[in-house]
């Protein structure tokens, strides 16, 4: 799923590329601001803008396209049984077999920047340009929706008692009880374009365009705020001990404590948009406006490598393969895979 898990954590089991070799590109027909997954075969989902859905093997080779009838910037969520959900501009949520033929389509009134989250009972939580963020099973019946007072990019995550929250351009944190009940409302200083990630022990942290990091309890009540100097649009990853880390509109990537205490930053030397992704020992994969695509070293003060691509890097996130490849989209157009 997009970030991985229903957490939202883009805390990866993998050892990521150490070197950044480029094993290869594909080109599409359009930019890329969604993230690629990767599916249990290896066959890697991206969608573009040039409102297809891709699926390509490990080695780059085309295995499908789907269209739809307009831009792709969500990102596509997988399925145990291999079903591949997303959502497009057109207003659809699709379902896909893994043989690329359509499996169902909801309407859910409008465009669908957001992505799909997948429950582990198997129900879909996703957000709508209509104002409404919803919950479907999984042949796409609509459950419940609750209104937001504005649009919806974030992706939802969700808690182990089934409780799900989702940011909304109405700068506030939504906590939505299993029966589409809100639970309560938690309001930052301006837009939220990124997706909260759940802690371990129930906190839910949430970057805003006001600047800071919320770190907000399950009972909708802050525990604690950090700052920076200008707008975060990027979605905060989580390691194993509770560290935090994220991009920002001061050119940094932060990392940041559970405590809300700043352990490191590092000088990108252009916006980071794009949300982190976290190897399994903790190096930080991210893109930034500047084109290139860093992987920095755990401890935050070098990089292990940089890649230079034809675009910039806007919400596209990288995904990890068990291999250590990582696939990662620019609105070059192309994805690009990277190893050793």
């Amino acid at each position: 799923m997009h970030r991985r898990d229903a957490r939202n954590t883009a805390q990866s089991p993998y050892l990521g590329s150490q070197k950044g070799k480029l094993k290869w590109s594909y080109k599409t027909g359009g930019p890329i601001t969604g993230s690629p997954v990767i599916g249990a075969d290896g066959t890697v989902y991206v969608g573009s803008k040039d409102e297809k859905l891709y699926a390509l093997g490990p080695d780059g080779s085309l295995k499908w396209t789907f269209t739809t009838e307009a831009e792709i910037e969500s990102t596509p969520a997988v399925g145990h049984d291999g079903t591949v959900y997303f959502g497009s501009w057109d207003g659809y949520l699709y379902a896909l077999n893994p043989d690329g033929s359509r499996k169902w389509w909801t309407s859910l009134g409008a465009g669908i920047p957001s992505s799909p989250t997948i429950a582990p009972d198997g129900n879909i939580y996703i957000g709508s340009w209509d104002t409404r963020i919803y919950g479907l099973d999984k042949d796409g019946v609509i459950w419940w929706s609750l209104r937001t007072l504005d649009h919806t990019l974030s992706t939802p995550c969700v808690a182990p008692d089934g409780t799900v929250y989702c940011c909304s351009q109405d700068d506030s944190l939504y906590a939505i009880g299993p029966d589409g009940q809100g639970k309560w409302r938690f309001r930052t200083q301006y837009i939220i374009n990124s997706s909260s990630v759940l802690g371990k022990d129930g906190t839910i942290y949430v970057t805003s365009e006001d600047g800071n990091l919320y770190a907000v309890r399950p009972d909708g009540n802050m525990k604690w705020m950090f700052q920076t100097d200008l707008d975060i649009d990027s979605s905060p990853a989580l390691g194993n001990d509770g560290t935090l880390y994220f991009g920002s509109g001061e050119r940094m990537v932060y990392a940041v404590s559970s405590d809300g205490k700043e352990k490191w930053k590092y000088d990108i030397g252009a916006t980071v948009i794009s949300s982190p992704t976290l190897g399994k020992d903790g190096t930080v994969y991210v893109g930034a406006a500047d084109s290139v695509f860093y992987a920095i070293a755990p401890d935050g003060q070098s990089l292990k490598w940089s890649y230079k691509t034809g675009g910039s890097f806007d919400f596209s996130s990288a995904a990890i393969a068990e291999d250590g490849t990582i696939y990662v989209g620019s609105t070059d157009g192309k994805l690009y895979a990277f190893g050793d």
